[in-house]
Formats: C-alpha cells, sequence, structure tokens
C-alpha cells in the first residue's frame, strides 16, 4: 500500500546500519517541503538510533520552518522515547 502524498513511509529495520542513508532522505526531504508527516507504521524495529533520526528530524524542521510530524509510532520506540523523557516531542 502506497502512503497518502505529504506522507513519507519509513519501513524495516531502524538501526545504526540503515539510519545514516535514512537521515540524507529525510533531511532532504524536510528541506524541500513547508510540511511533512512521516508515517512509521510499517517500521519492524527500531533501536536508539531510530529515537535520535527522530529527533534530529525535529531538530531540522525547526530550522527550515517545516511542519514535521510523526504518525503511527511503533509502541516500543515510544516506550524507548518515554524512558528517554522524550515522548512529547515526538506526540507534538
Amino acid at each position: 500500500m502506497n502512503a497518502p502524498a505529504g506522507v513519507w513511509e519509513l519501513n524495516g529495520v531502524l538501526d545504526l546500519e540503515s539510519i545514516p542513508g535514512l537521515w540524507v532522505e529525510m533531511a532532504n526531504r524536510i528541506r524541500s517541503r513547508d510540511k511533512l508527516d512521516v508515517s512509521l507504521a510499517r517500521v519492524e524495529r527500531a533501536s536508539s538510533a531510530a529515537l535520535a533520526l527522530l529527533l534530529q528530524g525535529l531538530e531540522e524542521s525547526r530550522k527550515v520552518k517545516c511542519q514535521l510530524r510523526y504518525v503511527d509510532i511503533p509502541e516500543d520506540l515510544l516506550a524507548l522515547a518515554r524512558v528517554s523523557n522524550v515522548e512529547k516531542l515526538l506526540l507534538s
């Protein structure tokens, strides 16, 4: 199933190996839009590197004034964000 227009869908495993390439693509998408929704519905597994990616995305979006929103965040990633005291940042 394809993501709706204006939605970037991440999938698979988000870990130290996959994050560098994803960051390049995420940064480019953030810099080229006023608004971007990122769906994590198809993420199979996410490490702390994934959390760092999402937080860096928020920082980049603030710099370039892009409205960035994460949707369908997997519970394991939300739990990691909760423990790291950044859950509210991801959900805002």
